[in-house]
């Protein structure tokens, strides 16, 4: 009983990231639900009797009295179960406040692996490449698969991938555990507005938390967005100021370069959400197209020989095929669904903004009291 509804929870998980990706697409407003106690119950019970066995004439004439030549038990069992959860509704301040705020780059660190390849990671958090000249002009380059200097984007973002973009822990001394006076509160992120991520030469350094107090002196690790120095550092070094390395420290001076700053702008999981529309929405627009992500030097192959091994998401309206990865319908009654197979990385894209979305289920994000009981 409990194996069979852990399956039920994992499609329903899936599920509800795919319609409100679809909800997105739509420019809708997006919902999510929580299952935040599952009671389950089950027994078993046994009636028990004997049954005789009939032989010979009737009235005893044969086979003993009544004709019952010999008895016979019976066991026949019966089993019972039952369900019953809570549903609870996530569209509450506790939950909109991180889910609205800009991605932390530590969190970034933790899909830094073999398993995922770099282009992925930085294709969902990275919401625009800025380079800043020396005297002031910009070029910005937006990730959206919707327009069309798109291709500009992804350019660059893959010269970036060969330099070696990473995310790396600075090693810093010891910093203030602020905490805010009586009367004050914490300078949050403006909601739904990605902040830009710079440091000296456009990268690092941690958000401002509550302004010039004082507290307990703690070591606390930064993390910053860089380039590993590699055979390409040279070509690294003629465009962008050393600051853009991994080595080089998030408290060092700024000094006026006559290079190049890299600031990138990173996505809140709302954010993340929205370009995932963009994704589906490019599938679906008059001239359709897949966004696809080819390899860079680090990535592993798979799904060899695969259709669409390198697209980022797959999402097929109205399909017939029963074989699915996850399947919505919509509430225009058009239904969405994610193959189970030739899906590229889009099992792996669900996987990681479930990550995202468990991250922002802290305490007071799920009601005490549900909203919906299903029985």
């Amino acid at each position: 009983m409990s194996a069979r509804y852990a399956v039920i929870l994992e499609q329903y998980q899936l599920n509800s990231i795919l319609i409100n990706i679809i909800r997105a697409s739509n420019e809708r407003p997006l919902s999510f639900l929580d299952i935040p106690s599952i009671n389950g119950s089950g027994n078993v019970s046994f009636n028990t009797g004997l049954g005789p066995s009939m032989n010979g004439f009737i009235g005893g004439l044969a086979g003993g009295p009544l004709g019952i030549s010999s008895f016979s038990p019976s066991l026949n069992p019966s089993f019972g179960n039952s369900f019953n959860f809570s549903q609870s509704s996530l569209d509450n301040a506790t939950f909109l406040q991180g889910f609205l705020s800009q991605i932390p780059i530590g969190t970034a660190k933790f899909f830094i692996s073999d398993n995922i390849p770099r282009e992925v990671m930085f294709s969902l958090v990275v919401a625009s490449i800025e380079i800043k000249q020396a005297d002031g002009k910009s070029t910005r380059y937006i990730n959206n698969p919707l327009l069309p200097e798109y291709p500009a984007f992804q350019a660059e973002l893959y010269k970036l991938l060969s330099y070696g973009l990473t995310v790396d822990q600075v090693k810093e001394g010891p910093k203030k555990n602020s905490s805010p006076a009586l009367g004050r509160t914490a300078n949050y992120s403006q909601p739904n507005m990605p902040s830009p991520y710079q440091s000296p030469g456009g990268y690092g350094g941690s958000s401002g938390a509550y302004g010039a107090m004082y507290g307990q002196m703690q070591l606390q690790p930064q993390f910053k967005i860089c380039v590993d120095e590699n055979k390409f550092a040279n070509f690294v070094k003629e465009e962008f100021s050393s600051d853009i390395f991994c080595k080089a420290s998030l408290n060092a001076p700024k000094n006026k370069s006559s290079k190049s700053e890299l600031i990138l702008t990173i996505r809140s999981p709302n954010t993340v959400f929205e370009y995932l529309g963009q994704v589906v929405s490019a599938q679906n627009q008059e001239n359709p197209f897949i966004v696809t992500l080819p390899p860079s030097a680090t990535t592993q192959a798979r799904k060899i020989g695969q259709e669409n091994q390198y697209a980022l998401l797959i999402v097929r309206k109205n399909d017939s095929s029963n074989k699915n990865f996850a399947r919505v319908k919509n509430i225009d009654d058009d239904v969405h669904s994610i193959p189970a197979n030739d899906n590229g990385y889009s099992p792996m894209v669900l996987k990681i903004i479930s990550q995202l979305l468990s991250l922002n289920k802290v305490p007071g994000s799920i009601p005490a009291s549900p909203g919906i009981l299903l029985r």
